[in-house]
């Protein structure tokens, strides 16, 4: 299979992301392995999980297509899967983020997960919302709840760094839920240390939903996620790479 341009970025991505993407392609939440993968027999599986995840970042990315494609078109085309960007769009047209056919797949990517953070802003709990607006620097004394979501929504849209905190945090709860307690350890001490918040539940009715009883496909509560993970690891490796850049 050839290698997708938009995932060869993974082999720079920090060892517990990729690992991270690789059990939400491999396990299911009980922790147990998925029926349909084929990564963990694979050599570069058994010789470099989980410890050295960039060696193994194009199986990664070839196991994240096959589970995005359609299998009778993949055996059709020789085995060579959809690429991320139909996936991408697929996945956007799945949870209802409007895109066009002239957005990049990195515009695409910022649509789907202001989406996401969107949606979960509005189902935090009141002194979540509060954890936010200390981390944004929002004035919350005299704001009713639906002001504070307004505010905090508001802060995301302009605030690029902002959203980019708010982002890794979501991919990190999203493992969590998907795992259960198992997996925990895989994403929530990274993400701990990028954004402080609360580490309680915080209301994942709305992405529950479309991940684990509304899509009736399992391909879908498997791709979703990992490409909602893409995306936020491509947002983190952007946001190193301009950090970098701006201190030479």
């Amino acid at each position: 299979m050839k290698q997708d341009k938009d995932l060869e970025f993974l082999a720079s991505c920090k060892n517990e992301d990729l690992r991270t993407l690789c059990d939400i392609l491999t396990y299911n939440k009980d922790g147990e392995l998925r029926l349909s993968e084929e990564l963990t027999d694979s050599d570069a599986y058994i010789k470099y999980y989980p410890e050295q995840m960039n060696l193994m970042a194009k199986e990664l990315g070839e196991e994240l297509r096959k589970f995005g494609s359609n299998t009778i078109k993949t055996i059709f085309y020789k085995g060579e899967a959809d690429s991320y960007e139909t996936i991408l769009r697929r996945v956007c047209k799945k949870i209802d983020v409007a895109v066009s056919d002239s957005d990049s797949v990195v515009e695409m990517e910022r649509r789907m997960l202001t989406n996401v953070c969107e949606h979960i802003t509005a189902k935090l709990t009141n002194e979540e919302l509060r954890s936010l607006a200390d981390k944004a620097g929002i004035p919350y004394k005299n704001l009713d709840r639906q002001m504070l979501i307004a505010a905090i929504l508001y802060a995301m849209r302009r605030n690029v760094i902002f959203l980019q905190e708010i982002i890794v945090y979501v991919a990190g709860r999203l493992a969590q839920m998907l795992f259960g307690t198992w997996a925990a350890f895989a994403c929530m001490g990274t993400v701990g240390r990028y954004i402080g918040m609360a580490t309680g539940p915080i209301g994942w009715t709305v992405m529950a939903g479309w991940t684990l009883s509304d899509i009736a496909s399992p391909a879908y509560r498997v791709i979703i996620p990992a490409v909602i993970m893409v995306a936020s690891m491509r947002v983190r490796q952007t946001a190193l790479l301009t950090s970098n850049t701006s201190e030479k």
